[in-house]
This record gives structure tokens, C-alpha cells and sequence, in this order.
């Protein structure tokens, strides 16, 4: 089963701002391209994350939250931390944020693939930020570029690397 990061951010790898996206809601393709690879399957986020998008499940989705302190939601299982949230999920699998899940997922050898979204533009006051990639680590597999349209305010690729050590 896949074991993979999906992630979005800008040249300077801001993930967030004040508890959401820094370009907001400007990017309805990249949330398209979110739903589509991650439905039916599993995800595992970061308390912070999980009050973000609402402090509710995301729908066809199995929904893990990494926190000391249960959720109290239904259809949200809760577990202590990265370890605990993968050998629950027997299915293919999205770590979604925040960014230290992140970091430790960057250091899971289970995790074998990144599917980043990564924006031509910088959004100031980000507090919030992707770790480094290693590229002695990781390869660009595929990039396939997007302009700025009538729908999406920014130039974006969708980029997606490989493990390879």
C-alpha cells in the first residue's frame, strides 16, 4: 500500500498562515488534485491541522489525527504519533501536515513518495513551512507545470518525488 506525503507550498516552502493556506482558497485546482489522490484511502495529520480544516473528518477518507488528547470526534481516530497513526493503516495513506508531522514523515522509510504542489509565488507572514527536501534522498519524478488562469491566481507545478535511498 502507498505510504506518501501530499503537500503544498510556496518558493519559500510556507505551508501556513493564522492556522490556514497562505493563498487561501486561490488554488481550487491544487484541491481538486487533493481530493482526487487522497478519497477512498487514509490520512494522517497533526492536531493543529486537524482544527484547521474544521476539527472534523474529511469525507471518504479514513481520518487520523496525531495528538495527545483524543478528538472526541466521531469517524476521527486519535493515536500518540507517526508510528502508531502507519501501522493502522492498511490502505494507501496521505500524511497531510502540519509540518512536524511532516518532518518526521521525511524520515519514515515507509514513506516512498511526495506529491507537492509547489506554487511560483510568496505569501509574507507565513509562520507555518515545509521542511528542506534532501535531495540526496529524494528524486523529482514528475512535474507537470500549470499557469495562472482564470480559476488559479498562481503559477503552480505539481511535482512529485521518489525515495531513492
Amino acid at each position: 500500500m502507498k505510504k506518501a506525503i501530499i503537500v503544498a507550498y510556496d518558493r519559500n516552502r510556507a505551508i501556513g498562515r493564522g492556522g490556514d493556506l497562505p493563498w487561501g482558497r486561490s488554488l481550487p485546482a491544487d484541491l481538486v488534485y487533493f481530493k482526487q489522490l487522497t478519497k477512498g484511502g487514509g490520512i494522517i495529520m497533526g492536531r493543529r491541522t486537524f482544527e484547521s480544516i474544521g476539527s472534523r473528518p474529511l469525507l471518504n477518507r479514513k481520518n487520523i489525527v496525531i495528538s495527545s488528547r483524543p478528538t472526541g470526534v466521531e469517524g476521527v481516530l486519535t493515536v500518540m504519533n507517526l508510528s502508531s497513526a502507519l501501522a493502522l493503516s492498511h490502505y494507501s495513506t496521505f500524511i497531510i501536515g502540519g509540518a512536524r508531522v511532516y518532518a518526521d514523515a521525511l524520515e519514515t522509510p515507509e514513506i516512498d513518495t511526495i506529491y507537492a504542489t509547489e506554487i511560483d509565488a510568496l505569501f509574507p507572514g507565513a509562520d507555518i513551512f515545509f521542511p528542506e527536501i534532501d535531495m540526496s534522498i529524494w528524486q523529482e519524478t514528475s512535474r507537470v507545470c500549470h499557469p495562472a488562469d482564470a480559476d488559479n491566481a498562481y503559477d503552480f507545478d505539481f511535482v512529485i518525488y521518489k525515495r531513492v535511498s
